[in-house]
C-alpha cells in the first residue's frame, strides 16, 4: 500500500486528482487527537489507526512527512517520499521557530471559523482540524529529533520557493513551486513516485 499523510492543517483532499492514479494509494486524514505530544506518539497512533504495515510506501507533505519519518522507526517502510517536508527540525523556517510557541495562545477557534467561511480548499481543510492537534504538533516539531538513520529509501521532492521548509542541499526532484507542491505540482510528484515504485 501507498499511504499519504497530509500537512498540519490539511486532510486527505490534499491528495486528489492525479494522486488517485497511483496503485494501492490511500490518502489519510489525521487521527482524532488523544493528547499525543510528540511526533513519535502521533506516528504510533497513525500506524495503528490507518493499518500502516511493514513493506508499505509512505508519502508525506510538511508535517505529514515528519510523522512519516517517525513511522520508519516503527515499521519497515520500503520507500519514503517527502513532498515539501523535512528530515530535521533545522530545516523548518526560522520564522516558524519564533511563531511556534505562539500556537499555545493563538485563537485557533476564531481562525478556524474564518477558514471555514473561505472558498479556498486549503482553508476549508484547516477549518476541520482540531485546534488541540495544531497546538500539540506546533510544539512537537520544535522538539523533534529528526529522521536519523533509516533503512527506508528516502526520496525528497521540494519546491524551490518553499519558505516554510528550506530546500535541502540534496533534492531528488526540484520543482518550481512553493510549500504546497503536492497540490500545485501533483502531476510531477505522481510521475516521479510512480516511476520509483515500479
Amino acid at each position: 500500500m501507498i499511504h499519504a499523510l497530509p500537512g498540519m492543517g490539511a486532510d486527505h483532499r490534499m491528495y486528489s486528482g492525479e494522486w488517485l492514479g497511483l496503485p494501492n494509494f490511500v490518502a489519510h486524514d489525521w487521527s482524532k487527537h488523544h493528547g499525543e505530544t510528540t511526533l513519535a506518539e502521533i506516528a504510533k497512533t497513525m500506524c495503528e489507526a490507518k493499518s500502516i504495515c511493514d513493506g508499505d510506501v509512505l508519502v508525506g507533505s510538511s508535517l505529514g512527512g515528519m510523522v512519516a519519518c517517525e513511522i520508519t522507526k516503527i515499521r519497515r517502510i520500503s520507500a519514503l517520499f517527502l513532498v515539501g517536508s523535512a528530515v530535521d527540525r533545522s530545516e523548518v523556517s526560522h520564522l516558524l521557530t519564533v511563531l511556534g510557541p505562539l500556537a499555545k495562545i493563538m485563537p485557533l477557534d476564531w481562525l478556524k471559523t474564518l477558514a471555514g467561511n473561505s472558498h479556498n480548499e486549503l482553508m476549508q481543510m484547516f477549518s476541520g482540524v482540531d485546534p488541540a492537534f495544531i497546538r500539540a504538533t506546533c510544539d512537537a516539531i520544535f522538539k523533534w529529533q529528526g529522521l536519523g538513520v533509516t533503512q527506508a529509501k528516502v526520496h525528497r521532492i521540494h519546491g524551490i520557493h518553499d519558505w516554510v521548509i528550506s530546500i535541502p542541499a540534496k533534492v531528488d526532484l526540484e520543482l518550481d513551486g512553493g510549500h504546497l507542491i503536492a497540490m500545485t505540482h501533483e502531476k510531477e510528484c505522481v510521475e516521479y513516485i510512480g516511476h520509483h515504485i515500479r
